[in-house]
């Protein structure tokens, strides 16, 4: 079982701590529900184990401290309050402790402002992470060795994440979960989160907007929400404001996946979750992500999920 422990120390928002701790609960339930042996043992953990007061002035108990907190694969930094930016000193245990479980290979996590931690552990250092946007000029100021972008979703690299919003954290999360659980189990996870009705939720597609080159990001997103409607290269290239042949470099320079591919991969992440969250048939899923021809529709599924629809809907 693979342990996660979640840092609460004074300043926190409880939000995102426990946002990541009801996440893991969703994912036990459904462990239990499937009657598999649970993946995940979570802990609240503070430097030395005493409670802390988070942002909203709630008192967080924790579980253990750092030194009894186990061999954490993964670690989740709660944000900052965004006042506390500007005399936030990190505990040396902390970065220790940190430092000590990356070199270990696990994997770390940080919301929003909690980016900070990250980029104090200098183990980021000439990279990018994700924040809030109403922080990137302070962050970038404090830490300039690292770079700091506003994203809605998450960065990662190396094992180290950071998000730009709480729905970043579920991103981050889902993406952790489907290298450990599989991409069937993620999917089936991001359907019962019950944060937005199935057709709204993102795709997970991990590593493909690491990158700075807005334009791109622009049209990554529009293609997102434009999905079901015939996308070709002209129309995408039009929406970035430049030539198609410019278009597709700069898409394939920045995501590392043609413009057509990105948008196959956005269609059938779309219909893993209608599949897994509807009761659609597999031909009205296939007109529901842009696809009239349902024979190309599953040819095109089972190749790129292994499967066919109807079998990644069973599980079987």
């Amino acid at each position: 079982m693979k342990q996660v422990a979640i840092l609460a120390y004074e300043g926190c928002w409880a939000m995102g701590l426990f946002s990541a701790a009801d996440f893991f609960r969703i994912a036990a339930l459904l462990e239990q529900h499937l009657g598999v042996e649970q993946s995940f043992a979570v802990r609240l953990v503070s430097v030395d184990g005493a409670p802390v007061l988070a942002a909203g002035g709630h008192v967080i108990t924790a579980e253990s401290s750092l030194a009894d907190a186990g061999a954490a694969s993964l670690i989740v930094l709660p944000a900052i309050e965004g006042p506390r930016l500007t005399s936030f000193v990190p505990d040396t245990r902390v970065l220790e402790w940190l430092g000590e479980r990356i070199d270990a290979g696990a994997r770390v996590l940080a919301l929003t402002t909690g980016a900070a931690w990250l980029a104090a552990s200098g183990r980021l250092d000439g990279g990018l992470l994700a924040t809030h946007w109403a922080f990137v000029r302070q962050l970038g100021k404090r830490y300039p060795a690292c770079r700091f972008v506003a994203r809605e979703s998450f960065l990662e690299e190396g094992g180290l994440y950071s998000t730009g919003s709480l729905n970043g954290c579920f991103d981050a999360l889902l993406d952790v979960l489907a290298r450990d659980r599989g991409d069937r189990f993620a999917q089936l996870c991001a359907t019962h989160l019950l944060v937005a009705d199935p057709h709204r939720l993102g795709p997970i597609l991990p590593g493909h907007r690491n990158h700075c080159d807005d334009t791109v990001l622009r049209v990554q997103d529009w293609i997102e929400s434009h999905y079901a409607e015939p996308l070709t290269i002209e129309r995408m290239a039009r929406q970035a404001g430049v030539s198609q042949r410019t278009f597709k470099r700069r898409f394939s320079e920045a995501t590392r996946l043609p413009p057509n591919l990105y948008l196959q991969q956005v269609r059938i992440d779309k219909a893993k979750k209608l599949l897994l969250a509807t009761s659609l048939s597999v031909r009205e899923i296939a007109a529901e992500v842009g696809y009239e021809n349902v024979s190309f529709f599953v040819r095109l599924f089972k190749t790129r999920a292994g499967t066919t629809p109807a079998r990644w809907r069973s599980g079987s």
